[in-house]
């Protein structure tokens, strides 16, 4: 074994150790952590158990719901594979870095990934940021390799496990036009890797017919659901800059590599598969450091090539000052390192459903409430948005429910611009104060927790 891949290795194992304690470390699940096991139960149990929301992408709730069906504890499951999914993300990033440029490019690009703060802290958060980027990366290797209809399929798996890897796919649709056009690859090659993408999505798109009778709903649902959610994420244009430069200073050498690489064709594709999307999502108000993640390794390559040609500039010392560089990023590394440890504080919520004998007619607030239970959640309040229709509607069909888990922090504050939304909500309350039996209550910081049953059930 030569030095380069040694190195490698060290690097990979200490990714490893430190992704054991990430595993480790205890945590309550997130909000789409806690839809996506719902939303595998419910897929294997036929619907009978767990949640469903028509929104999202299949293969990752597939895949935690095969664990849940065989009887493994689905979170460690799902924690140990996405510790796996890491680490092959970092190979992947080595290997396309080698080809790319050259091994201490590669090494440096794997050295700021394994230990960025994001990719670390989401080791133990069951988010699809994680599982989509494997299978980008993989794309991306085998379009590297000329393996068109492995490249097309796995970016089809990748857009299927998150639909906004879609901006990484166009880059490479449009080098696929441009070379085609200066005749560098055939009309046979762009067709197999179109087919190849093209499976997953029919895959989807015919399950959306038998569904929804249209083919496209997931999509509008999703459109929808970006233009009137998430408002208390919405951040000025600086934010991933700012955020990333506090998460690693030296990227603010990749600036340099843009300049180096262009026109080069293989060097144009990572300089694309970072800056198309980036764009898109600055632009976009909505913003959270997770979205990035696969963007993270064509970022730290750029960040590494930009690092090598300005140190190839200076004639002395080059090892002193790669070294004084090194240090200057583990201090930043280790000061901002974090694992999750999450406490959602919702532990009466999980305990009602341990015991609750109620299995049907479920009205919930959080995907989280039945998240380790075998219930089925026939109303999601929160879904796909919380405003002064959606809580008249439940009004409407409140004698449907045989029991409410509600969390007001949840489904509030109501969208900015709805004025009546509260009054509404308070309406809702009332209904179900009168209608139901008031289980539980408990009035935590800002939040309300609510517990109804039925008189029926109580």
């Amino acid at each position: 074994m030569n030095k380069p891949h040694k190195t490698f290795f060290i690097i990979l194992l200490a990714s490893f150790i430190i992704r054991i304690f990430s595993v480790l470390t205890p945590n309550d699940l997130w909000w789409d952590s806690s839809v996506y096991i719902g939303m595998g139960k419910y897929i294997f149990s036929l619907g009978k158990v767990g949640l469903w929301e028509p929104n999202r992408p299949l293969i990752w709730p597939l895949l935690l719901g095969f664990f849940w069906k065989i009887g493994i504890n689905t979170i460690l499951a799902a924690k140990i594979i996405i510790t796996f999914f890491s680490l092959s993300i970092i190979s992947l990033t080595y290997f396309i870095a080698l080809k790319v440029f050259d091994k201490k490019i590669a090494l440096f690009s794997i050295l700021f990934l394994s230990f960025s703060t994001t990719f670390l802290r989401f080791n133990n958060i069951l988010f699809s940021e994680i599982p989509s980027a494997f299978l980008l990366l993989f794309g991306v290797y085998f379009f590297l390799n000329d393996k068109h209809k492995l490249s097309g399929l796995f970016f089809g798996l990748a857009f299927m496990t998150r639909f906004f890897i879609i901006f990484s796919v166009i880059p490479v649709i449009a080098l696929y036009i441009s070379y085609w056009y200066k005749k560098k690859v055939s009309q046979k090659e762009i067709l197999s890797f179109f087919v190849a993408f093209s499976v997953p999505l029919i895959l989807f798109l015919i399950i959306n017919m038998s569904l929804y009778k249209n083919p496209i709903y997931p999509f509008i649902v999703q459109a929808y659901m970006t233009r009137n959610t998430g408002w208390i994420y919405h951040q000025p244009f600086s934010f991933y800059f700012l955020n990333l430069f506090k998460e690693n200073i030296f990227i603010v050498f990749s600036i340099i590599s843009i300049s180096s690489i262009l026109r080069k064709k293989n060097k144009v594709l990572i300089l694309l598969l970072f800056l198309f999307p980036f764009i898109l999502y600055c632009i976009e108000q909505h913003k959270e450091m997770r979205l990035l993640i696969p963007l993270f390794p064509f970022l730290y390559i750029l960040t590494a090539q930009g690092i090598i040609v300005s140190i190839n500039i200076i004639k002395k010392n080059k090892t002193y000052i790669l070294s004084l560089l090194t240090m200057i990023w583990l201090v930043q590394a280790y000061t901002t390192h974090m694992f999750d440890k999450y406490n959602d504080k919702l532990d009466v919520f999980y305990e009602y459903m341990n015991t609750s004998k109620i299995n049907d007619g479920l009205w919930i607030t959080n995907p989280s409430f039945i998240v380790y239970s075998n219930k089925k959640a026939e109303e999601l309040i929160y879904y796909p948005l919380y405003y002064s229709e959606k809580a008249k509607e439940l009004q409407n069909k409140s004698e449907n429910a045989k029991a409410v888990l509600l969390n007001t922090c949840d489904i509030l504050p109501c969208p900015p611009s709805d004025k009546s939304c509260l009054k509404e909500t308070q309406l809702l309350l009332g209904i179900l104060k009168k209608k139901m039996d008031l289980i539980y209550y408990q009035n935590y910081t800002q939040c309300q927790y609510y517990i109804f049953e039925s008189h029926s059930t109580a």
